[in-house]
């Protein structure tokens, strides 16, 4: 039971990890250390031991001791003339896209006013249509009228001709 709760006990008590760290003699070390604590995790650590284990093989097999320097890569600084084409090309860009815009909207206005005047085609069409159909509508009455009219007439004039011979 006793070994249970040495398992569960953290090596180092909260107080004296802050003064234990303080006395690691390693500067890349104690970086590592403090950067893990900072972000929560151990891959600082990790990477500095890893770091200490190549050299230590290194040492051991009588090769030289490697000095790796991270430092993180200098931000790119465009030149003066690579920034003026920069611009010039956004600028174009913007230019561009403007005159799409103005392009995409007069061509959807075009499209607005050939829709309303095909509908105004179309219902004047329509009207012209109901007209016409009024139109041979009484025409077809005047004929049936005539055509009885002229059968009368033509019978008429038969049964009289015939009177009179």
């Amino acid at each position: 039971m006793a070994d249970e709760s040495k398992g569960s006990k953290c090596p180092v008590s909260p107080e004296n990890f802050f003064r234990d760290i303080s006395e690691v003699q390693d500067p890349s070390l104690r970086r590592a250390t403090y950067a893990s604590l900072e972000t929560g995790q151990l891959t600082p650590l990790l990477k500095e031991e890893l770091k200490c284990r190549i050299q230590s093989r290194r040492l051991s097999e009588g090769k030289e001791e490697l000095l790796v320097d991270f430092t993180s890569p200098s931000k790119f600084q465009p030149r003066p003339d690579e920034i003026e084409k920069l611009n010039k090309r956004r600028e174009q860009n913007r230019r561009a896209a403007r005159k799409f815009r103005q392009k995409k909207r007069k061509d959807g206005d075009n499209l607005m006013k050939e829709s309303e005047k095909l509908e105004s085609d179309n219902t004047s069409l329509q009207e012209e249509i109901a007209k016409l159909y009024e139109e041979r509508k009484k025409l077809e009455e005047i004929w049936s009228d005539h055509t009885r009219k002229c059968q009368l007439i033509t019978t008429g004039q038969s049964t009289s001709s015939t009177d009179v011979t």
